[in-house]
């Protein structure tokens, strides 16, 4: 006799709540200190819970910060959830060849996760900690890796680690340059994304076409 199916379970809305005074007090604690020196007892001084309380939702502090950082990503990539990651790529290549910074600006979904991540202010301290940038760009690598070394495999023809090593650099050079520019996004900030966009697309098509152009030279006796 076949089982009814189970119904899914709502989300427990004491817990829900719960785990979001945790994270925003982790929030308001990175906005007054590093990370290395937030402790869980000062998580639960700010939030105002136990120390019962917060193991009950979390593991560690380590626990929620991931969650956090996955709700910046969230955040960021739901702008374009509705285009696939090759229209992304392709938009994105035509409007550094032809577009200009305004451009940019009335289609900044365009962009890469790690140029939009901080769009929302509330997440904004968890970028500007030193101390959690080589953590945070390890993860946002991971997240888009598979679909980056795809990409950068077809378009250049590169071997699969050379084009791994190629999107963490990357990475690392768009994090590093939105910090230093605070993540503000005033004009300035979409004039340096437009040219990085410009530098990375223009430096493709040269490595896609050098590598065309060493083919073609070899097959000739």
């Amino acid at each position: 006799m076949n089982q009814p199916a189970s119904t899914p379970r709502k989300p427990d809305r004491r817990a829900v709540y719960t785990q979001k005074v945790i994270k925003d007090a982790m929030l308001e604690l990175l906005a007054q200190m590093p990370y290395e020196k937030i402790t869980v007892a000062a998580l639960c001084r700010q939030a105002e819970i136990t120390r019962a309380t917060f193991y009950l939702h979390y593991l560690s502090l380590d626990s929620v910060l991931n969650e956090l950082l996955e709700e910046a990503v969230y955040i960021a990539d739901k702008v374009c959830a509705k285009m696939s990651f090759e229209e992304r790529m392709q938009h994105l290549g035509e409007l550094s060849r032809w577009g200009s910074a305004q451009d940019l600006k009335e289609r900044e979904c365009l962009l890469a996760p790690c140029q939009r991540i901080a769009d929302d202010p509330r997440y904004r301290a968890l970028f500007q900690d030193p101390a959690l940038s080589h953590y945070i760009i390890h993860r946002l690598y991971q997240m888009e890796k598979e679909s980056m070394t795809r990409y950068l495999v077809r378009q250049c023809g590169l071997p699969a680690d050379q084009a791994e090593n190629l999107f963490m650099m990357i990475v690392y050079g768009l994090f590093y340059c939105n910090r230093a520019l605070q993540w503000k996004k005033d004009d300035n900030w979409y004039e340096m994304q437009f040219v990085a966009n410009q530098f990375i697309f223009g430096g493709l098509k040269a490595v896609a076409e050098g590598k065309e152009n060493r083919a073609k030279a070899q097959e000739k006796p």
